[in-house]
């Protein structure tokens, strides 16, 4: 054997003892890299323990929500089965379609309790002064200011904020007929912008609205985009501003209101409803924390 043959064997070993070193690697590194594999075997299964957890309690909110089937009586039964002898003629089909008096009475019910009985002027209202056969000294579309007064001829400053269209029209009348002989004067509210209401908490568009009309509380919380998955209906409340400056809360449980089995509230200019949050929120910020606390211990090794 030649000394080229021996320098070729020599040196192909030796590439292959080093490549095996280099592929195995350090008996240090296979030692963290399964203290690593262990690691996160333990957070995995945490991970999904919570997850089953969280999962188990939505399911059983979700069965909360859910109405009982109600149980059908035997001649309720027999009566479905049963079908007409006969058909229906035109004049018993437009009978049955007919209201009757309790929709009529319900179809009467919105147009009652949706209005306020006063409405006080505020900032950023908009009215109408309109003087009989006086156009000189009428005027349209009035924004109130913040500081809630505006300037009016012949009269000069006028304070409107916190005052009703008929208090108005007798100061106004009173304080033309110096200048004009029986002025006839109507104040018209053209746009309510000051009229507002708040809903915070696990709502989908959580934020400031405005009030055209009296509004229950799921009127409310559907002009918020309703509630979110983390929402507890059944601890919802209206906190509510009083005269002495302090807060009245309102509970509402809307669980309850939802199934027909408690009445809904009003709510007037200035309430803050609250939709706290349940328990499935309470799980996701753990959830989110175990995790969090993890990736921090990894980054910072």
């Amino acid at each position: 054997m030649n000394s080229a043959t021996l320098f070729k064997k020599k040196t192909y070993r030796g590439l292959s003892v080093r490549g095996c070193r280099h592929s195995s690697g350090s008996p240090k590194s296979q030692r963290l890299l399964s203290h690593y594999l262990r690691r996160l075997t333990v957070c995995g299964t945490v991970f999904f323990g919570i997850l089953l957890a969280s999962s188990a309690v939505f399911a059983q909110s979700e069965l909360d929500k859910a109405p009982k089937p109600q149980e059908t009586k035997p001649a309720d039964k027999k009566a479905a089965t049963e079908t007409p002898s006969r058909t229906i003629t035109d004049a018993e089909r437009q009978a049955l379609r007919r209201e009757d008096q309790s929709e009529e009475e319900a179809a009467i019910l919105p147009y009652i309790n949706n209005f306020f009985a006063t409405t006080r002027l505020g900032p950023e209202d908009v009215i109408s002064v309109d003087v009989f056969d006086q156009p000189s000294y009428s005027r349209s579309n009035l924004i109130v200011p913040p500081h809630g007064r505006i300037s009016y001829p012949l009269i000069g400053q006028l304070m409107i904020a916190g005052r009703t269209t008929e208090d108005l029209e007798k100061e106004i009348t009173a304080k033309l007929a110096e200048y004009i002989r029986e002025p006839k004067v109507s104040v018209q509210i053209v746009q309510v912008h000051s009229l507002k209401y708040m809903v915070i908490g696990d709502v989908t568009t959580p934020g400031i609205y405005e009030m055209t009309r009296r509004m229950t509380v799921t009127e409310a919380l559907a002009k918020a985009g309703y509630i979110t998955r983390f929402a507890d209906l059944s601890k919802v409340s209206v906190l509510r501003m009083q005269k002495d400056g302090g807060t009245m809360t309102l509970p509402v449980n809307m669980k309850e209101v939802e199934r027909g089995k408690a009445q809904d509230i009003y709510i007037t200019p200035g309430d803050t409803v609250v939709v706290p949050g349940n328990k499935l929120k309470t799980v996701d910020k753990v959830m989110s924390l175990v995790t969090l606390s993890y990736w921090m211990r990894v980054i910072v090794r």
